[in-house]
């Protein structure tokens, strides 16, 4: 009788690494991969610095540290697959759970290089994706170029991402990211540059800080963690707004907003929290993936606690918000400056409605789908609109194909809560829909185009802004230039009229750019400078009857 050949699960390392490496699809992730490695692996005592040069023209980006560095059994732990990360593996807190360092730079480009540094001797590989694309499956040969050489310079490691295959290299994304990261590690005081450019993490300028514990039942769960919610004083950039989750320090897994970023207010929170057990827990299922897409995975039993907890806290000082402000514009002189603000939206909106009907015959006579009013929100009058849908018993609907079942049971025999699956409202579909958290939760629409607000934003701050989330120009009352020009006769002030007449010009002229580059974000700088400059222009001429 013949034996059974022995049946074994294999891979082949030269796919397994180009998969991994199709995690890293923009060159700020891929960057910060290696700038992370940068911060947390560094001798003790020292603070870590990281010079990041971006060069488009040699389609090169390079990473320069004072790091420990690797010397030849560091190089080659460093290639290995999935290589079990020794840090964490002696206790270290920090990242490098999936070892994806060797890939990252395949995502978006051909050749990484690492000249290495450590106690006295220079090693310096190279691998390129040619040599990954033809390998025979069990291994991937690197180039070792420079082998155990003798150096008097310090420890540290350059990172070389050459043959960037990106239609063109962008900096400012590559700083935004670094900066919102560096939160995790603002305790051992980094340095790190981007080109001329000094990466700094600057919190915005904040109105309120709440914290929360856990309750009894959730804290057997996600631990003792601490949930610090601030609010900011003006509506915060996409990259700035949610909770920072970390799993230990330097750990940033997640950024979470729990979908109310999309409500009112919702875009002004922000803050963190640090949940260690996020690394412990025994489910099989992960709370997170490699992709470095800061989202956390709501399957995982530790996760859905931690996102019912941080989302319910989040609301709880969102509707606050809500309520204040709308208590603040009852006094007389918010009544003032309510008039006055809408005296110059009816002049901005009015020019709002002719762009659109330009834009409209743009539209029909190129022939294509949509209509005008898609570039910034519906031209309807303002009312309350259902934000998601699951599964319930009130409206007809379709729901998605995900069968919503909840996870796998835990080690003490525990299954993971079940997850709702949403659904889309439709007259013909057959399946019973309600309202997310089922009391009808609604969100506000534009009304029609965009407002003007008065607003206390604080000194520091910007003269305006724009809320893209409700289409709203808000005039900063604290900025010194603003509060000078109502020093004496406050709103009545025909200087402090004529300002707030040309900030909110030149505020609608920008966030019209603002909304026409988020319809096309290839359209080129010239002409997107050419349309705010004509709008500047446009509505000054059409607001002689705010003079009178």
């Amino acid at each position: 009788m013949n034996a059974t050949a022995e049946l074994k699960v294999t891979s082949h390392v030269g796919r397994d690494l180009l998969q991994s490496a199709a995690s890293f699809k923009t060159e700020a992730a891929v960057v910060w991969e290696y700038v992370v490695n940068s911060l947390q692996y560094i001798d003790p005592g020292v603070s870590p610095h990281v010079q990041i040069d971006v060069r488009p023209r040699l389609r090169r980006i390079e990473i320069d540290d004072n790091g420990r560095g690797m010397d030849e059994a560091g190089l080659d732990h460093f290639f290995q697959m999935h290589a079990e990360n020794l840090d964490r593996k002696s206790g270290q807190a920090g990242r490098g759970k999936f070892g994806t360092g060797k890939s990252a730079a395949f995502g978006i480009a051909d050749r990484l290089r690492i000249e290495t540094r450590r106690s006295g001797l220079l090693n310096i590989v190279e691998l390129d994706r040619l040599a990954v694309v033809n390998s025979e499956g069990d291994d991937i040969p690197v180039d070792w170029q420079t082998k155990n050489e003798e150096t008097s310079e310090p420890n540290g490691t350059k990172v070389i991402i050459d043959g960037v295959l990106l239609p063109r290299i962008r900096t400012a994304p590559v700083i935004e990211y670094i900066e919102r990261h560096l939160q995790a590690f603002r305790t051992i005081s980094p340095r790190v540059a981007v080109n001329d450019h000094v990466c700094e993490y600057r919190e915005p300028s904040v109105a309120l800080i709440r914290q929360f514990k856990p309750s009894d039942e959730q804290r057997e769960v996600i631990g003792d963690a601490v949930l610090t919610v601030k609010v900011s004083r003006t509506p915060l950039e996409e990259s700035e707004q949610g909770i920072s989750v970390t799993a230990g320090l330097g750990n940033l897994v997640a950024v979470e907003t729990c979908g109310i970023e999309r409500k009112e207010f919702g875009n002004y929170l922000f803050g963190e929290i640090d949940v260690p057990v996020l690394e412990t827990s025994e489910s099989s299922i992960a709370p997170y993936d490699a992709s470095r897409s800061l989202e956390l995975n709501p399957q995982h039993p530790t996760v859905r606690v931690l996102l019912s907890y941080v989302g319910a806290k989040m609301e709880e000082i969102r509707r606050e918000q809500v309520a204040e402000y709308k208590e603040a514009k009852k006094t007389e002189e918010a009544r003032r400056l309510a008039s006055e603000a809408n005296r110059i939206a009816e002049v901005l909106n009015e020019d709002f409605r002719r762009m659109k009907e330009r834009l409209q015959e743009i539209r029909s006579a190129a022939a294509k789908p949509g209509n005008a009013t898609s570039l910034f929100g519906s031209s309807e009058s303002g009312d309350d609109e259902t934000s998601e849908w699951i599964a319930g018993t009130q409206e007809p609907g379709v729901l998605d194909k995900s069968d919503g079942a909840g996870g796998e049971a835990d080690k003490q025999g525990q299954n993971a809560p079940e997850i709702p699956r949403k659904g889309v409202p439709s007259p013909d579909g057959i399946d019973p829909l309600d309202p997310v958290g089922g009391d009808g939760q609604k969100r506000r629409k534009p009304k029609g185009g965009f407002s003007v607000e008065y607003d206390n934003l604080g000194k520091d701050e910007y003269r305006s802004r724009y809320d893209p989330t409700k289409m709203a120009i808000i005039i900063n009352l604290d900025h010194v230039t603003i509060a000078s020009a109502g020093a004496g006769r406050g709103i009545e002030d025909p200087a402090f009229r004529r300002l707030s007449y040309e900030i909110a010009f030149s505020e609608y002229s920008m966030a019209l750019g603002y909304e026409m580059a988020q319809q096309d974000p290839a359209i080129p700088a010239d002409d997107l400078l050419y349309e705010v400059r004509s709008t500047l222009n446009r509505i000054a001429g059409a607001s002689a009857a705010l003079y009178r």
